[in-house]
């Protein structure tokens, strides 16, 4: 008998290995079965089914965990790790003494912070990081240097290397790391920090790939040389302020604004002003 109860507590010890494949599942399968009902609970419950089988022995006790992480579900992927890593503790914690660990608990905290983690992800990673990755690859691209492709390669292996990251160390520590983490106000400094960093990329690439010139004339006088002596570039950053407000402000679609500029490109050149 004492063997028996061994062997069942040897089965609800995670391994590294279980951790490897959960998050190897959900970074391939978070977009794939996402729908109207339930988002990314499909992909969620997919990617930790193997640790909940292992963790619970019995039918009943796997079958209410699997129904649990079905429920709706939506988050960032790779900052959604913070959440990942904390679940699966919060399981192993069930699986040993369900009365420590109510199955709300669990829910819960998924609910609570899929918002808040999604936003740090979205903002960081694709709003700062991304764009910053993208704008160095798009300028490598336009002067033929194939070192684009290394630096696109690069984000995906910083996406990977966070959510690995994020869900040891939530794993490892549990609830408690995910409240210092979304509390820090290191953090809050290195997104403000980020996030000038990327005006300045911005500004620099449009300085550098935009090219907006009048070829108007007054008399013997060019206008552009005038204007190049007082503010060089003055018109693409026009174009950078026009655009950022139709964006932030008027909430225009960029296919809008894509399609706009063409029109608007044909128009002038066809006036003769640009």
């Amino acid at each position: 008998m004492s063997n028996e109860m061994n062997t069942q507590e040897e089965k609800k010890v995670l391994t590294q290995k279980d951790l490897n494949k959960a998050m190897f599942r959900w970074y391939m399968s978070a977009e794939m079965p996402l729908n109207f009902e339930n988002m990314q609970g499909i992909a969620f419950c997919g990617s930790i089914s193997h640790i909940l089988k292992k963790l619970y022995t019995k039918k009943e006790d796997l079958s209410e965990a699997l129904k649990r992480h079905l429920l709706l579900y939506n988050c960032n992927v790779t900052a959604g790790g913070l959440i990942l890593g904390t679940t699966i503790a919060m399981e192993e914690q069930r699986a040993k003494d369900p009365s420590k660990m109510p199955d709300m608990a669990i829910t819960s905290l998924k609910t609570g912070l899929m918002g808040p983690v999604a936003a740090l992800g979205d903002s960081f990673d694709w709003g700062i990081i991304g764009t910053l990755m993208k704008i160095a690859a798009a300028t490598l691209a336009a002067a033929g240097n194939p070192l684009a492709l290394v630096v696109l390669l690069l984000f995906v292996g910083y996406c990977i290397g966070e959510l690995i990251l994020t869900t040891n160390m939530t794993y490892k520590k549990g609830r408690e790391s995910i409240k210092t983490i979304m509390g820090s106000g290191l953090m809050q400094d290195v997104i403000s920090g980020a996030n000038v960093l990327a005006m300045f990329m911005m500004g620099a690439m449009t300085a550098s790939m935009v090219t907006l010139k009048t070829v108007l004339k007054i008399s013997t006088v060019v206008v552009q040389d005038k204007l190049d002596s007082i503010f060089p570039n003055v018109f693409p950053l026009i174009v950078l302020f026009l655009i950022y407000w139709l964006i932030r402000k008027k909430k225009v679609g960029t296919g809008k604004i894509v399609i706009g500029i063409i029109a608007v490109s044909i128009l002038l050149s066809f006036v003769g002003i640009f």
